[in-house]
């Protein structure tokens, strides 16, 4: 219950914020430049709601760090031992902040009921052509969280530890077999042939070799 609470909250609280982030900047596209009060008074003052606007956006970013937290700390799906994937997060939040604004900048500009204000045109297509490759760069996000699964994916597991694959050595399996062989071997079998090769040089009687042959065999049971 934990994990779909949080998924949905936290992966909504990001949409949403996606959609503010595009409907502010696109909004503020139509307003162009303007000013109001003080020494900053123009010819052409801001229209009501500008205000409003303007904060929409820091609103907006804030409520993606809440969703991102809770979507980032949703923990392990029902029935899987497989952690949830921080690479989504990354690019949700990253990429998501970046085209979404571009996406209402270029919308601002270029849309079917677009009508942007004074230097709204400019302003719109400087940010959509930018933001466009600022937030590709969250997509690194996904590569890497695929990069690290496939070096997961390539070890074995024997319980719960996870054994790397034998390296990739020119010579190496070679020289590993060579060691073997120099190793005294624990086989009974092996054992038995050794005793057996050291009675007929005469170094062991054979009531030795029958005493360390029973030896061997109660061992090996």
């Amino acid at each position: 219950m934990r994990y779909l609470v949080r998924t949905v909250v936290g992966f909504g609280l990001i949409v949403m914020c996606w959609v503010m982030f595009g409907y502010g900047i696109y909004q503020l596209l139509q307003i162009g430049t303007c000013a109001s009060g003080g020494p900053y008074e123009v010819a052409r003052p801001c229209p009501d709601g500008t205000a409003a606007l303007g904060l929409m956006i820091p609103a907006a970013l804030i409520l993606m760090f809440i969703g991102a937290g809770l979507y980032a700390t949703r923990g392990k799906p029902p029935g899987s031992e497989n952690p949830p994937r921080g690479a989504l997060v990354i690019t949700f939040f990253w990429t998501g902040i970046f085209w979404s604004i571009a996406v209402g900048a270029l919308l601002g500009v270029w849309g079917p009921e677009a009508n942007a204000g004074p230097d709204g045109k400019l302003g719109g297509l400087i940010v959509g052509f930018l933001f466009i490759p600022m937030g590709a760069l969250g997509l690194f996000g996904l590569k890497e969280g695929r990069s690290r699964k496939k070096k997961g994916d390539g070890q074995m597991s024997t319980g719960e530890i996870s054994v790397p694959p034998a390296p990739s050595i020119p010579g190496f399996g070679k020289a590993s077999k060579a060691l073997r062989s120099r190793l005294p071997s624990e086989d009974p079998v092996d054992k038995l042939e050794r005793l057996s090769r050291l009675r007929d040089k005469g170094s062991l009687t054979e009531e030795e070799f029958q005493a360390l042959k029973g030896k061997i065999v109660r061992e090996g049971r």
